[in-house]
């Protein structure tokens, strides 16, 4: 793996990896000593090619509490290796890890919502941790230095956030490693808002399928109302892209381990041990996401089908010791050694174990060994996020005798199109299907074996690795272009203000949704708060300052929202105007009648999209489909606007497309027209504009170019000279401008 250098300085690039767990597993001993034993697979294996040189880092806690008097020796110990500990205390091993982590997350992610136990007091302990590591790693940050944070999985999901607030220059990447579930199972976290916002955080979010991608904006959209794009999400003025990156195995350590003396004893010992015999083979880690007991039940009724089977198929299942202190494990283990034993118990005899079991791990070796021989891997998880004992075994198939029976629930299902799928659920089908696989023909496993060890070898771990960096990378480098393309720094800032301070006259035109008020899943929620209307009026009572609220929004409610303020009111695009203290006045000369037809097709379109709505206004109807499908949605959009363009070729109206919104107006009203109309009548030394949106473009071209444009977010349609990021920022540039004119 290549090392990224910042091309100004030519100074290497800091990588700072973070994950709940270091690569090591730390044991204390007696006389006050300890044992650290080095992990292997998975992220180990994935950042094998680093170099750990100053310019790495990996943050992680070692897996138990520490004692105090070993804490000093173990950072010392670690920093040789570059991993730096978060050291966790009982309280927050059980409230945070065990709970939160294992008995809210875990479950949720994989769909077993019924193992949820949720705990206010053990949510606060997992956000603190989530600090914890934050602090660990700003602490290793350096200052004026390109560094990359990558973090990984759903222990630590608002992190990302917390990294943003603190150092908003970091390169932030977050991958998670378990499925993300449909947005109606995630709805039922009673975070989900903050879960959220804390992975956003990120420049870029990775995922092992496209389906976790679409969920993750589908819950984006139902829980925080952001629209999306297939590959990106704005959040806060940001662009956050999202990829899927498949993991793969460690191809090199595999490809050694079957070529170690060691493997081929264990091959020579499993064909002593089951000649005569197919071996299908289960290696699964102790969860009940893994679905073990369904597996059994699969098995035990193939065996029925024809008890003779049991004389010439055996199924080894190795179970991997994980968890054993949790009440519900122990319970596992307990029910797949009955059903084991009931298996053997009917179909067994003298000389004869249908099911071979182990709950032991196993070397390199031994794996190896099995993954070669076996002559069908049954790997049937209920759900899980990738599962590489799919791809180990076929990686590991050189002689490709054997194959692959794949639960269609596993994220290796989207890349192993040579595997022979099954639904876990469907005992009867998935018994026929392992009838199928011992019984294929030569020919046509070793055609699928070949091409899916082709994919396979092309996309390890290291592969994997290297290339999520580099789009980490690659998305943060967006983010910095487009935030620098046109911001408004502290330097432009401070002319604007010196400008706009010795001017006699002021005019602030001021878009409402996206520039003051943050955009929200349902219109009538963006109410302004005390401080936006204080601000307003502030603004207002500058000398020889005008503030217009130029807004697509109704009268009526424009009008209760902010009508006792001394502010001027363009609604509805500048169909209605009112001046402070006055009524309002409508453009009598507008051209309606285009609208009965428009609200029919719309009302139609409202019965085709669930959860989209019209919004209509006097000289103008919108239709919003921000809560909408995210696939459906769009494409009913863009058909949508293809018939409004052709229903109004010849009439005085025209489309308006927003964000998530489609608006038909009528034609010569706008918000740039108002604004013509008031310079004309009381031209200015000083002119602001503000906006967020398509609409706002032609109010920038009226204000003419000495004018202060501002686009607030990142939408590239906008033609504004200078952007801020988000309401918020805004909302803050109009405090500065206000305590510079007082």
């Amino acid at each position: 793996m290549t090392t990224v250098k910042d091309g100004a300085s030519g100074a290497q690039r800091q990588l700072i990896v973070v994950s709940n767990r270091l690569p090591i597993s730390y044991e204390p001993g007696g006389d006050d000593g300890f044992e650290l034993r080095a992990s292997s697979g998975g992220l180990a294996s994935a950042l094998a090619g680093l170099p750990r040189d100053d310019n790495f880092a990996w943050v992680g806690w070692i897996g138990a509490p520490a004692r105090k008097s070993h804490r000093a020796r173990l950072e010392q110990a670690l920093r040789a290796d570059r991993l730096f500990p978060v050291f966790l205390n009982a309280d927050q091993e059980r409230l945070y890890y065990r709970n939160s982590c294992n008995e809210v997350l875990w479950p949720l992610l994989h769909y077993f919502v019924d193992k949820v136990h949720f705990k206010p007091e053990a949510w606060a302990e997992y956000e603190r941790v989530n600090q914890m590591f934050a602090d660990a790693v700003l602490e290793l940050c350096e200052a004026g230095r390109d560094t990359t944070v990558w973090v990984h999985d759903f222990h630590l999901m608002l992190l990302p956030q917390m990294l943003r607030a603190a150092r908003p220059d970091l390169a932030i990447g977050f991958f998670l490693h378990i499925p993300f579930p449909s947005s109606e199972v995630y709805r039922l976290l009673p975070t989900r808002e903050s879960a959220l916002a804390g992975v956003l955080g990120a420049d870029q979010i990775a995922f092992h399928t496209s389906d976790y991608a679409l969920h993750f904006r589908r819950a984006c959209l139902r829980v925080l109302g952001l629209p999306s794009a297939r590959d990106e999400i704005e959040y806060e003025g940001r662009r956050v892209a999202l990829s899927v990156r498949p993991i793969g195995p460690d191809v090199e350590h595999f490809q050694r381990s079957l070529d170690e003396p060691e493997t081929a004893e264990h091959l020579d010992e499993l064909a002593r041990r089951f000649a005569g015999k197919k071996l299908v083979l289960g290696v699964e880690r102790l969860d009940y996401s893994k679905g073990v007991p369904l597996k059994l039940d699969t098995f035990e009724r193939y065996l029925a089908q024809d008890p003779t089977r049991a004389k010439t198929v055996t199924l080894l299942q190795v179970i991997v010791p994980s968890r054993l202190m949790h009440p519900d494990y122990q319970q596992l283990k307990t029910t797949i050694e009955q059903r084991v034993a009931q298996i053997n118990g009917r179909f067994g005899e003298p000389g004869v174990v249908p099911v071979e079991y182990m709950h032991r791990s196993v070397t390199p070796a031994e794996l190896a060994a099995l993954y070669r021989f076996a002559d069908v891997a049954m790997v049937t998880p209920l759900r899980d996020g990738m599962n590489l004992v799919a791809q180990e075994y076929v990686l590991c198939q050189r002689d490709l005798k054997g194959i692959l029976l794949l639960s269609e629930f596993a994220g290796a299902a989207h890349m192993l199109s040579g595997a022979i799928l099954v639904n876990p659920f469907d005992l009867d089908r998935t018994a026929v299907a392992l009838d199928e696989a011992l019984h294929m023909p030569e020919t046509e496993r070793r055609e699928r074996m070949s091409a899916m060890q082709r994919r396979i070898e092309g996309n390890g771990c290291r592969q994997w690795a290297e290339r999520c960096l580099a789009e980490v990378e690659a998305a943060a480098a967006q983010r910095r272009a487009e935030m620098q393309r046109c911001v408004l720094d502290e330097r432009t800032f401070v002319r604007m203000r010196d400008e706009s301070t010795v001017a006699r006259t002021r005019h602030l035109f001021l878009d409402y949704d996206g520039t003051l008020r943050e955009i929200v899943s349902s219109p009538s929620m963006a109410r302004p708060s005390d401080a936006l209307r204080q601000l307003l009026t502030g603004l207002a009572d500058a000398p020889g300052t005008a503030v217009h609220v130029v807004t697509g929004r109704d009268r009526q409610t424009i009008g209760e929202w902010l009508g006792d303020l001394p502010i001027h009111l363009c609604a509805e695009h500048g169909y209605a105007v009112r001046h402070p203290g006055g009524r309002w006045h409508v453009d009598a000369a507008a051209n309606l009648s285009w609208m009965t037809r428009v609200r029919q097709l719309l009302a139609q379109v409202v019965e085709d999209v669930p959860h989209s709505f019209v919004e209509e206004k006097t000289a103008s109807i919108a239709w919003h489909y921000r809560l909408a499908d995210l696939d459906y949605g769009p494409w009913r959009a863009r058909e949508l606007q293809n018939t409004l363009d052709e229903t109004l070729a010849n009439e005085p109206a025209e489309v308006l497309v927003g964000r998530a919104v489609i608006e038909v107006r009528a034609v010569g009203v706008n918000k740039g027209n108002y604004a013509a109309s008031v310079l004309t009548a009381s031209p200015a030394t000083f002119v602001l504009a503000m906006g967020d949106d398509r609409t706002d473009n032609d109010l920038f071209r009226a204000v003419g170019d000495t004018a202060w444009t501002i686009q607030i977010g990142n939408q590239r349609s906008i033609n504004a000279k200078f952007a801020l990021p988000t309401p918020a920022a805004a909302r803050a540039t109009l405090e500065q401008l206000l305590h510079a004119w007082m």
